[in-house]
């Protein structure tokens, strides 16, 4: 599987220098400084740039798959000492990328109160600073809980796809969410297993989250947790089609799914254990 990786990481690599450096080269860099909102305004509410499992979608996608298979195997090898510093780079990392979209956004006109930290990703920047600077289970269940799958579905079905990929903000959000997929994915090589019995904290701190967003949502107009509507995502497209008016409702039952399926897996090997 990384070998086809490689193969096809390769290969549009190459596709887009071409494309850089012929006559497509200049619309392309004019785009670079786009945001998703700025894309829609000049080329429709619908426009796309790219489509699921497209070749940009692929290339994101294999470039993620090489990523966790090569750091689940190298991290669990490491020292402890070597460890420590590693959560504090990809905790450094996220934070930079972070700030870089407010710096930008500002500068070019584009700031949003919805490009605050507090969407189902991006409030795990604060309790990856949390776990790096405090490690404790609690920070750990709810990054496995809510960062591992969050930052996967993103990554499959991408908020981000108006946007080309030499795009500042295409590039900010592909790579913050495989930032925020690998920290979990680092937690688990170091030996952290998910404990269901924890599932009522994790839970409490997302309704937590939710009240805040409801009320963020409320003042501001933004769509935090994408509680009020789908902003074209396909995976919240079908709970919309699917629930109606019962959106919310479905988004909360989208939830408990994935988590049944995450946590089944530790559930029933710890069975296994003790019988």
């Amino acid at each position: 599987m990384i070998g086809v990786c490689f193969q096809n990481l390769k290969k549009y690599s190459v596709n887009l220098i071409i494309r850089i450096i012929s006559d497509e080269g200049k619309d392309i860099m004019d785009e670079f400084w786009y945001t998703s909102q700025t894309m829609r305004a000049l080329k429709g509410q619908n426009y796309r740039s790219f489509e699921l499992f497209s070749p940009t979608h692929l290339f994101w996608l294999c470039l993620t798959a090489v990523f966790v298979v090569l750091t689940f195997t190298w991290f669990k090898k490491q020292s402890e000492a070597t460890k420590t510093k590693i959560y504090r780079i990809v905790t450094v990392l996220m934070l930079v990328d972070e700030v870089l979209k407010y710096v930008i956004t500002l500068a070019t006109g584009q700031f949003e109160w919805q490009f605050l930290p507090f969407h189902l990703c991006s409030i795990n920047l604060f309790v990856c600073l949390w776990n790096t600077l405090r490690p404790n289970k609690l920070a750990k269940e709810i990054l496995y809980a809510m960062s591992l799958p969050g930052a996967l579905i993103a990554l499959l079905t991408p908020a981000w796809m108006p946007l080309p990929i030499l795009n500042f903000m295409h590039l900010h959000s592909a790579t913050v969410h495989i930032l925020l997929l690998l920290y979990p994915i680092m937690l688990l090589a170091d030996g952290f297993r998910p404990d269901i019995r924890d599932l009522p904290k994790v839970m409490l701190f997302a309704i937590g989250a939710g009240i805040l967003a409801t009320f963020l949502n409320s003042i501001w107009g933004t769509n935090f947790l994408f509680l009020a509507r789908t902003d074209n995502n396909p995976m919240l497209n079908l709970v919309a089609n699917v629930c109606g008016k019962f959106y919310q409702l479905g988004l909360v039952a989208l939830v408990l799914i994935v988590w049944i399926l995450i946590f089944l897996p530790w559930v029933r090997s710890s069975k296994k254990k003790t019988i």
